[in-house]
């Protein structure tokens, strides 16, 4: 009895453990099978930065991008079958070789909070003139709520220490069409209007208006001939100008540069007799919607040898010669550059080129909009070098799923050289808010230097050209 008893058990034991060599084996087995997986897991994180607070770092929170641009941005990039322009892209410079005066038309937003730029961290001579954005137009009058009020009293003694400075009022904006719908729409809408602009740079000592509208011509409204309006306030305001004795004030304008949007909302040549320059935004000419789901270069100076048709228009070069071929003056050309820049989230990491496919904004900056102290971190923090394309002589760069269109003191050089060489009136940057106006940026992109993007174009429009 005790002899079959023993038998059992130990038959019993004997499975057991032959049970627990297999589920040991087993064990084993996994790790061996998961460790090359959970290598690779690491080693990919460790390349490709996949953990977001080493890819996206925030600690700087200087973000102070630009996202009313963000109507102008989508319109620009609204494609239509219209595009087609097959004119001829070569432009040659004007017969006068005597260089103007340039100048650097700064703008500048108003600040939001304590941690956006302040007045008092403007240096006077940085930029020849500055434009205080925005006012509205409210009532068919300029409007500034009480704050900005201040503001603009202080950016006004920033002439006290460089009389040359000319300090102007920016009226309007992308987010601003309603009020210039209603003011231009008839003479006495827009005598009110000149009345303000006269109140302000009588009360306020500022220099000038310049008129942000954007655009003309591009909503349907009650008045079906607003570019027509629109010049007419610009005639009118310029005879309110030759009027003066002691008040003479500046207009200038904020122009669009995609050809499309010129012929609809300009009469060019008009234009040219009633504004003292204009402001041409020469930029967001990629950006992604819908229409346009890849990636492309934020400001361009020139295009692609790839870049047929409408897209071969969408370049500095292209529209800046094209307002001059259209009736502006050369002079009064004052080209725009980007301080900010603009992100796409690519489909495929491995296709990271221009042109390449795009689901969205990045995850950089705020819808799809990005300041330059943000885009040196990013680089510094991934030690990435980015790619400088020559074809547009602009930068991008691109990491996991971020892809970046942005433009650094190498890209501010050529651009500045193109305005100052091809004897245009100057540059216009946009805008102040989004450079790197702490000096943060240690790298090479800005050298822990203030305002590292105006300042090239400063120096490289003050030499001689060729």
């Amino acid at each position: 009895m005790f002899a079959e008893e023993y038998t059992r058990y130990t038959l019993l034991m004997q499975r057991n453990n032959s049970s627990w060599s297999l589920d040991k084996r087993t064990v084993i087995l996994i790790i061996a099978l998961s460790l090359p997986v959970f290598v690779f897991c690491v080693a990919y994180v460790t390349l490709f930065g996949i953990y977001e607070k080493i890819v996206y770092p925030h600690s700087l929170n200087l973000k102070e991008v630009p996202q009313h641009g963000l109507h102008r941005a989508l319109l620009y990039n609204a494609f239509s079958n219209e595009g087609n322009v097959t004119r001829d892209l070569h432009f040659k410079v004007g017969q006068n070789n005597d260089a103007p005066a340039y100048k650097l038309v700064c703008y500048y937003n108003f600040p939001s909070n304590k941690q956006s730029l302040q007045v008092k961290d403007l240096d006077s001579t940085l930029c020849t003139h500055i434009n205080a954005a925005f006012a509205r137009v409210v009532n068919n009058s300029m409007f500034l709520d009480q704050d900005s009020q201040n503001v603009l009293t202080d950016l006004v003694k920033l002439k006290e220490t460089n009389k040359n400075l000319k300090i102007l009022l920016s009226v309007g904006g992308a987010e601003e069409p309603n009020g210039y719908l209603d003011m231009v729409m008839n003479h006495k809408n827009r005598k009110q209007f000149i009345k303000s602009v006269l109140y302000y740079v009588k009360n306020y000592n500022v220099d000038g208006v310049d008129l942000d509208w954007e655009f003309p011509n591009e909503a349907p409204s009650g008045d079906k001939h607003q570019r027509t309006h629109f010049t007419q306030l610009l005639e009118e305001l310029r005879q309110t100008v030759n009027l003066q004795t002691k008040y003479k004030f500046l207009v200038s304008v904020a122009v669009a540069a995609p050809t499309t949007i010129i012929e609809n909302s300009y009469d060019v040549p008009y234009m040219n007799e009633y504004v003292d320059y204009i402001n041409l935004m020469s930029y967001d000419y990629h950006f992604y919607t819908r229409f346009t789901p890849f990636t492309g270069i934020n400001s361009p100076l020139y295009g692609t040898s790839s870049e047929k048709y409408y897209l071969a228009t969408l370049n500095i070069n292209y529209s800046s010669n094209y307002w001059n071929y259209l009736g502006m003056d050369r002079s009064k050309i004052i080209v725009g550059l980007p301080t900010y820049g603009h992100t796409f989230r690519l489909t495929n990491i491995w296709n990271n080129g221009l042109y390449a496919p795009s689901l969205g904004f990045g995850n950089l900056g705020s819808l799809g909009f990005v300041d330059y102290p943000e885009v040196c971190a990013f680089l510094s923090s991934n030690h990435i070098t980015p790619v400088f394309d020559m074809d547009t002589k602009s930068p991008y760069a691109s990491k996991s799923h971020e892809w970046i269109s942005f433009d650094n003191t190498e890209s501010f050089m050529y651009k500045s050289e193109f305005i100052r060489d091809n004897k245009f009136g100057g540059a216009m940057v946009y805008c102040l808010n989004s450079d790197d106006y702490r000096g943060v940026c240690q790298s090479p992109e800005g050298n822990g230097k203030k305002f590292p993007l105006v300042k090239v174009a400063r120096q490289i429009l003050a030499e001689p050209g060729t």
